[in-house]
């Protein structure tokens, strides 16, 4: 987490997911757009996905001359609310990735989007999270 950012307030509220997505599409580049233009409205959500994935993603979405969004890394859901603003706050879900070639179709994505997926309804189902929301996935 970057040292210049200030943790936010506790909430009561219970998390909402967002899944990573197919890692070879565009749903991480989705999710970091949105943490980057409306860090407002995704207050008390955070990524249930992949790091590498998502850094490589906040790379491709970043505004020339600004450096990437950060992502902060957390080892449980506990921690949400102290990660800082303007961070990205991603929870790993699936086996770290190796980096996944853009735009193909691969089964090591699908499994990886699908991972995400099974990790988000199950945390929804036994009452951790208020909701899920899935980035776009290929079918």
């Amino acid at each position: 987490m970057s040292a210049a950012c200030k943790p936010t307030p506790n909430t009561t509220m219970k998390p909402i997911a967002i899944t990573l997505g197919d890692p070879a599409g565009i749903g991480p580049e989705i999710i970091t757009k949105a943490f980057r233009d409306a860090p407002q409205v995704l207050q008390n959500c955070f990524v249930a996905g992949d790091l590498a994935t998502l850094r490589r993603a906040a790379q491709f979405t970043s505004v020339p001359g600004q450096p990437a969004m950060p992502v902060a890394l957390m080892a449980s859901l506990d921690q949400l609310p102290s990660v800082p603003p303007r961070c990205i706050p991603l929870l790993q879900v699936t086996q770290q990735l190796e980096p996944i070639a853009l735009g193909r179709v691969s089964s090591l994505a699908g499994q990886a989007a699908a991972q995400c997926v099974q990790w988000a309804a199950r945390a929804a189902l036994r009452g951790k999270l208020a909701a899920m929301v899935t980035a776009p996935l290929n079918k």
